[in-house]
């Protein structure tokens, strides 16, 4: 991450505007680095955590974030935010930026998310609209399968 990912001069800009980046050193841990490691679960490395305000846990990612991927998480991380604090627009508006976005692995979770966003906020024609997408641009994806007990 440390060699790709956070110099990428799109990653860094986005670490900048929209989060509060902490980075700590699991190689040799002090008592406290310990401690946040047992407290964050933290067994591998990277592991990235997406906290909301509330230091509630809204995303987690384990493992290399290529610099295109890492930017849809950072904005699904955000959607997961609003969605936990019922703010399904602003929910809908980050999943859609991702799902627009068309990234492989974050495309077809976005479109799940904005899909929930959008029946958590009474729009059901909006709600069927990202599923149906979902069915047929990424059909083989997991977030299909969890999406398709509408179909059943």
């Amino acid at each position: 991450m440390d060699a790709v990912t956070y110099p990428n001069p799109d990653v860094a800009k986005i670490l900048n505007e929209r989060t509060v980046a902490v980075q700590i050193n699991t190689a040799e841990p002090d008592q406290p680095t310990r401690a946040l490691m047992r407290e964050f679960r933290q067994v591998w490395t990277p592991t990235l955590v997406w906290l909301d305000h509330h230091g509630i846990e809204v995303r987690r990612e384990v493992g290399y974030v290529e610099p295109q991927h890492f930017m849809a998480v950072v904005r699904l991380a955000e959607g997961q935010a609003h969605l936990l604090h019922a703010n399904f627009a602003d929910a809908m508006s980050a999943f859609d930026a991702v799902g627009e976005g068309g990234h492989p692995h974050a495309a077809p979770e976005a479109l799940y998310w904005a899909g929930v966003a959008a029946l958590r906020q009474g729009q059901r024609d909006q709600f069927l609209s990202r599923w149906q997408t979902l069915k047929a641009r990424y059909p083989d994806s997991t977030w299909w399968s969890r999406a398709s007990f509408i179909d059943k």
